[in-house]
This record gives C-alpha cells, structure tokens and sequence, in this order.
C-alpha cells in the first residue's frame, strides 16, 4: 500500500494565481532584457499570451505524436525566447526557469490541512504525482524549501513524462514503476477530474482536497486587491496617512522600475522630501517585489538655495535670468538671501546706483540701474569670488561626503518631488561633463531652457491631473512629505549647513510624523501585495490618480488640519515662509461675497471651504456652474 499526493493546493498552496507567478517572470524579461524584445513584447501581458500559447502548441504537438496533451517549461522558454527576440543572444531558458523557481518559493506556502493526512499515513510509503510543467528536479527543491515534514520516495511529474493524471496515464506509469495495482494505492489531491473522478475510476482510493481560487485578469489595468484599511489604528492622522500611502509607495516603486530597466546603479534622493521617499526605497529593496538586484540609494544634501549660486558662471543679468524668469519681482536682499551671500558688504556699490536693498524691482534686468551694477567691475570682482567660492565648496561636499568627481563622466540619477528640476538645472550647470537624469513625481513648463546635459521624466503624466488635482494642493504634497530636518543652505569644509526654523519642525513633528507613519504602514502592506501580484509602474497610474482625485474633491477633516498646519521653507526667490491663514470669523463665513472672493483666490478650494465649515458655498458654486452652463457660459 502507497498514499501518492498532488502537489499544488494539496502540499503547496500558492499566495496568487498560477498565472501571476508566470506574470512576474514575463515582467523580469522586461525589466533585465527589453532593449532585445521586440517593440510588441515590451509589454508583459504580450509576453505572458505568447507563452502560453507555445505551451498550448508545444501540448497539442506532443498528444499528435502519441503523448498526453503536456509540455515541459525549458522547451517553452527557448521557443518563447526564439519569437520575442529582436535579435539572437545567448540561451535563457535555465535562467528563466531559476527566476520562475525563485519566484514559486516567493509566493508558496505548506497546506496546514496536509499535516493530519501525513500523520494518519505516517507508516506507509508516499509520493508525488503531478501534472506540471516543471520537472521533478524543480519540484524537489521547491518542497524541500517549504520544509516538508515526510519523506517523499519519488515525484512524478507530467513534464518528465509527457503523460498526466487526466487521462490516467501517470497514475499507471507511476503505479508500473513503484510495482503496485491501483488497490494499493491511495490518492491526496483537490482537482476533482484528474485527482478523483480519474483516479476512482482506475480503482484507486482518494481524498479530496479544499482548492484556494484566485481571480486574476491576465490584462493591463488589473484591479488591486490589497485592503489599506487592515493597517489602520484609532489615530486619524496616521489613518490618512495609510490612504495617502499608494502616492508614495507608487512613485517610488516606479523610480526603481526605471533605474533597473536602465541598468542605473544608485538613486540619489534630494532632500529634503528625498530623506521620505528613500524610506520606501529602503523598504523595497529589503523585501523586494522584483526579483532582482534593486540599485543603491543615498541621500544628496542640496537645495535650490545651496545649488544655484554654485551654478552661475558670474553674477550677470544673463545668468541671473534662470532665477528672475521665475520671480519676475524682487529686492536685491531677496536676492542675496537667494544667493545665500550676505548683502551688507555689497550696499555701498548699491548706493552708488541709487539702489535700495528693500526696494521690490519689476522685471530687474530691464532696470537701468541693475544694469550699471551688473557692469561695475570692482562689484562684479568681489562678487564673482564669493560664487567661486560657493561652487567650490559644494564640489568639496560632493567629492569628500559622495564620492562624485566634478572631472568624472559618470552620470547621476537624482529624485525629487518636482516641479521643474531646479536642482537637476543647477547641477547640470556645475557638472558639465555628466548627464544628469532626473526622475519626479510630476513636472510642469520649464521656465528656462534646459541644460543638454539633462533629461527629466515624470510620474504624473496626465496633463489633467497635474494642471487641475496637483496644481491645487501642490503645497500639501511638498508638506505631507517634509522629514523633519532643516534646510541645506550652503556647503563648509565637505559638509552640508543645514539651517530650520523650530516652528516648522515642532509642527512637523505634531502632524506630518504620525502622518508618515501611515504612509509607511500603507507602503509596507502594498509592497507584500506586489511581491506575489506582479504590475508595470504605468499600470498603477489610474489608480494613484484615482487616490489624488479622491484628496482633492473629497480631503478628511484631518488633511484639512495638517494642509492649514503648515510652515516651510521658502527662502529661494522670496526670502521667506509658508504660513496658511488663520480661520475665517463666525460673521466672515455667513458673508456671501466676501466668501466668494476668497475662495477665488484659493487653489484648493475643496480645503477652504471645509477649513471654514463653509461647505454651503460648495452648493452655490455648483449652481452658478450649472447656470453658466445652461445659458452657454461655461
């Protein structure tokens, strides 16, 4: 007497259907060789389709000529690699197989229901009979990984022999070897054709096994099934948090995408919102949902402030337009709070051209005056060697602190929030031999002309997302990721200086650390979810952009807060902070017009009016946007 058992869903139950574990190799092909696939197979649900019909093929061919309807998985890959190939490289299907193994123990498990079974057979001998498509090399390894607690004397899997359990032939093959007639042998396994009706029918006992069922959609846009709200505690801030998570999680995860497909080996983070968005980086690479090698990643301590004197070439209007083609109206001690330099030895030569430091200056390179400063030679002189000096201390920093050689072509991968790369700007002008890639959660219209030294990619792509859902609550998204630490100024002896405002961080640390805190416990949940539900980073756009049109149409109480909370940094340009308004007074919010004033003025409409208790105001809005529309208006 032998007890044989199926293997999938009766020892080993997976976390995901079959088909996404064949998914995340299709993705691994993608991710390690798309710059040999074929335009058509640069996309893994093509990939995934044609492989499966190879197998189909590769079953029908082997049944024409005498076999069961079954194939064996290396055969696949070196056809599937024949038809997605641009050109001919080197054999894959070994590797191919190892990921896919590699991947199977990612998502596997040991069926707790199997442990009564094997004690209740414990004195008779076992075996496997499976119909895969993997041979019994790979299925050894794969039980032994799930520690399977009996001894298994032999598998038989469909694969090796080109026979299964559907039409019997494996059962006798197996049962002609072991030396045994079907009334001495028991069967364990969940299909109920091939694992019982068959095997009954051959005269052999069964036990039927539960079957897990997953659904899957083998099409670009899958839904997700992962549920944020299992992570969520009693604290609402940090409950905002978790829904505010796949933002985060999203951005970064497609960061890591690009840098793999791109062979790029570390990720530089700006801070400050770096110093948030390498937390998920970090996360990632210690449980990694892509199975394979994730770059490095380090921090980078620069700010527009600290980079851009180091970038100018000499204080002149040409160079200084990079800045005031932004800030069109500003005072020369706006100016030189910008450039970080300290104004007082300079008002003497200010003087000389009736120029007051106070004095906000519409559209400077026109003023006559700026311009005889820009042309007074011993100005120019003592102010060019402080901007020599500035460059020279942050090519220090980024020589001693990072290891980057302004004389070497190697390029860097920088991240920041956004919004038109000022930073990225500012380093491609300081390090003019390399080629600087920079990678955003969305970008608008560059100001300026770019440096050809540069390249600028965005995650939020959708023009109408970004001009209408992020251009309203821009501040919160820069707030919401603020770690807590100070601003980087400038640069001493290979250190950054760094410089905060205690308001800012006693805030940061009330509100944005719970609210982190979420975030984070959001990404991990997701992060586990994608190592066993594999996806494209374009695939997870619609959704972040669902979870953005869902902040900015209908924000919590707390986001409210946190968003109206606020005090950062904003030295570059203005020479101050951002600090939201206090609350309108009980007389101000039943005051119609001058409610309506205001909230013209305010981006993030949606947030005033909860901000305020006003939320009748939205009711009369939507009712003069329907008139308009009625009498052709709008």
């Amino acid at each position: 007497m032998i007890i044989s058992f199926d293997i999938w869903d009766t020892i080993i139950k997976r976390k995901c259907h079959p088909e996404e574990t064949k998914l995340h190799v299709a993705n691994y092909m993608v991710l390690k060789y798309g710059e040999h696939l074929k335009q058509k197979y640069k996309d893994i649900y093509e990939i995934l389709k044609l492989r499966n019909q190879i197998e189909y093929e590769e079953c029908k061919k082997n049944k024409d000529s005498g076999h069961d309807d079954e194939c064996n998985i290396t055969k696949v890959f070196k056809l599937l690699q024949r038809e997605i190939m641009k050109e001919e490289i080197p054999d894959l299907s070994e590797e191919l197989l190892r990921e896919e193994i590699e991947q199977e123990k990612r998502v596997i498990f040991l069926n707790p229901e199997i442990l009564p079974i094997f004690e209740k057979y414990k004195d008779i001998k076992k075996y496997c009979i499976s119909d895969f498509y993997m041979g019994k090399e790979a299925l050894e390894e794969l039980l032994e990984y799930i520690d399977i607690p009996v001894k298994i004397e032999k598998i038989y899997s469909s694969a090796d022999y080109l026979l299964n359990k559907r039409t019997g032939n494996l059962y006798k093959k197996a049962e002609e070897e072991i030396g045994i007639t079907s009334q001495e042998h028991i069967h364990v396994g969940d299909n109920p054709i091939s694992d019982i009706e068959v095997a009954k029918g051959l005269g052999i006992e069964t036990i039927k096994m539960s079957k897990n069922e997953f659904s899957f959609e083998p099409q670009r846009n899958r839904k997700f099934q992962f549920d944020l709200s299992t992570v969520k505690k009693e604290d609402k801030i940090v409950n905002c948090g978790v829904d505010l998570a796949p933002i985060l999680y999203f951005f970064v995860y497609s960061i890591i995408e690009h840098a793999i497909k791109n062979s790029i080996t570390k990720v530089y983070y700006l801070t400050r919102e770096g110093e948030t968005f390498i937390k998920i980086h970090e996360l990632i690479k210690q449980n990694n949902p892509f199975g394979m090698p994730i770059p490095e990643c380090e921090i980078l301590e620069v700010s527009r402030m600290a980079t851009f004197s180091a970038s100018l070439k000499e204080f002149s209007i040409a160079e200084l337009l990079r800045l005031w083609s932004q800030y069109r109206v500003q005072s020369m001690k706006k100016l030189f709070k910008t450039l970080a330099i300290d104004i007082e030895p300079y008002k003497e030569f200010m003087g000389k051209y009736d120029i007051n430091p106070e004095e906000d200056i519409i559209d400077l390179w026109f003023d006559i005056r700026i311009q005889r400063l820009c042309a007074d030679t011993a100005f120019t002189k003592k102010i060019n060697e402080e901007l020599k000096e500035k460059r020279q201390e942050l090519l220090e920093y980024f020589e001693k602190k990072k290891g980057i050689s302004a004389d070497s072509k190697e390029g860097m991968f920088v991240v920041d929030i956004g919004w038109r790369g000022t930073i990225q700007d500012n380093l491609a002008y300081i390090f003019t031999n390399k080629t600087i890639e920079g990678y955003y959660l969305t970008l608008y219209d560059f100001y300026n002309a770019q440096p050809k030294n540069t390249k600028k990619i965005s995650f939020i792509d959708d023009k109408t997302i970004r001009n209408h859902e992020i251009a309203s609550m821009i501040t919160l998204l820069e707030w919401i990721y603020n770690p807590g630490t100070a601003s980087v100024i400038g640069y001493k002896q290979g250190e950054a200086i760094r410089e905060a405002k205690t308001e800012e961080l006693e805030i940061v640390k009330q509100y944005i650390m719970p609210l982190q805190e979420g975030m984070l416990e959001g990404a991990k949940l997701i992060n586990e979810y994608m190592k066993y539900h594999p996806y494209e980073a374009k695939e997870t756009k619609e959704y972040v952009y669902q979870v953005v049109k869902q902040i900015k149409t209908h924000p919590s109480k707390e986001l409210v807060e946190i968003y109206y909370s606020m005090v950062f940094n904003d030295t570059f340009g203005t020479a101050a902070y951002v600090k939201k308004d206090g609350k309108l007074s009980f007389i101000e919010k039943w005051n119609i017009f001058k409610c309506r004033n205001m909230l013209r003025n305010e981006t993030w409409k949606e947030a005033f009016m909860i901000h305020n208790n006003i939320r009748y105001m939205s009711a009369i809005l939507n009712a003069k946007a329907i008139l308009r529309k009625m009498l052709g208006k709008g």
